[in-house]
This record gives structure tokens, C-alpha cells and sequence, in this order.
């Protein structure tokens, strides 16, 4: 049986130990190499070509999107599978759209972990069930421009409409025209409510 070779990457030592010795326990998993931050990724993956990068999606000088992009630009058949402390529904919809091949929480038991891990060495897609529902709610809800999201993370620091105008160098009717979009889009019923949703799914970080 050819052994899954796993490239880990985690910036905590005692989130990497747990890991690294729950998966070498398994005879056809061996985990290669680790990485603490994204810097180090791309080399350790040119060097050791893992069948798999098993990654936790924030870290400190990359978010997973731009390392998953980033290590599918130099190595197109890379395979990457989140595990994450975060369960929104824009993170693991960002997950995805970066190229992820599958996104488990960190409060995964150790079954579902390897057999998520063999599934996304073996082409196959490994979104955690509850992942995969949050993911199909995600793709079912108007998605905000960029401008929306500086607004609504605005809103999230609880500036009035004028401070918003002032720092996103705009009229404060256009503030207001945003806002009215933002809450149709969001089904929220005023601003604090708007501004609630987009922190439960992950739209912007409190």
C-alpha cells in the first residue's frame, strides 16, 4: 500500500505534535514535513512533494486563500485540506473557492480526521458534512461587492454614517445607499442586525 506523504501546517507546536502523532500512527499515513508559517510551504512542498497539505487556515503572514493560491500557482495538482478552528460560511467558502479539496473543523474526531485525510490524498472531496451545509448556505446568499464589505465592516465598529463616509472617502448618501443594499442582501433588519449576521458568517472579523 503506497503510504500518504503529509505536509503540515500549523504556527502552533502543540497543534502540530497532536496532529503529526495521531496521523504517523496510521501505517500508510506519514507526515513529511511541517511548516509554521506560510513562507515556508511552497519550499517544503518543492522539496519533500507531499500527496497532501494538511493546513490550518490562518496563520501568521498569510491567509489560507492566498497560500492556497499561492501553492497552486507553482504546483497545479497541489491538494489541500483545511482543518480550522473557524466554521464560517465565508471562510469556508473562500476555502473552496481557493482550490481547497476539503475543510474540517479542528474538533474532528480522530475516525473522521484520517479517513477526511485518505479521502483528499485520493482525489476524493473531504467537506465535513456539517461544512458542506454551511457551504451550500453560503452559495445560496447574495454575495456583497468589496465596497459592501468595507461598509459593513465599518458598521461592525459602530461608526455612524458620516465617520463611514469620511474614512471610505464617499457622501454619506451613498453610505446610506450601501447600507440599504447590505440589508437586503443580509435580510437583516437595521444596521445592528446587518452588522450581527456579518459577523456570524464570517463576512468581516469583530
Amino acid at each position: 500500500m503506497k503510504t500518504i506523504r503529509i505536509l503540515l501546517v500549523d504556527d502552533h507546536f502543540v497543534v502540530r505534535l497532536g496532529l503529526a502523532s495521531s496521523l504517523n500512527i496510521e501505517p500508510e499515513i506519514e507526515v513529511v514535513a511541517e511548516a509554521e508559517c506560510g513562507a515556508e510551504v511552497i519550499e517544503l512542498y518543492r522539496k519533500h512533494e507531499p500527496d497532501l497539505v494538511l493546513m490550518d487556515w490562518r496563520l501568521p503572514d498569510a491567509t489560507g486563500g492566498e497560500l492556497i493560491q499561492a501553492l497552486r500557482r507553482s504546483f497545479p495538482d497541489a491538494r489541500v485540506l483545511v482543518i480550522s478552528a473557524f466554521e464560517s460560511e465565508e471562510i469556508i467558502f473562500q476555502a473552496a473557492r481557493s482550490g481547497a479539496v476539503g475543510y474540517i473543523p479542528k474538533s474532528t474526531r480522530r475516525p473522521e480526521l484520517i479517513q477526511a485525510v485518505i479521502g483528499a490524498a485520493n482525489g476524493k472531496s473531504a467537506f465535513a458534512p456539517n461544512i458542506t451545509a454551511k457551504l451550500v448556505a453560503r452559495l445560496n446568499h447574495p454575495e456583497l461587492t468589496p465596497r459592501e464589505i468595507e461598509v459593513i465592516a465599518e458598521l461592525v465598529r459602530g461608526n455612524s454614517n458620516k465617520e463611514i463616509a469620511n474614512h471610505l472617502s464617499i457622501s454619506e448618501n451613498t453610505v446610506k445607499l450601501h447600507i440599504s443594499h447590505i440589508m437586503q442582501k443580509l435580510g437583516a433588519k437595521d444596521r445592528t442586525h446587518a452588522a450581527s449576521i456579518a459577523l456570524q458568517r464570517g463576512l468581516v472579523e469583530g
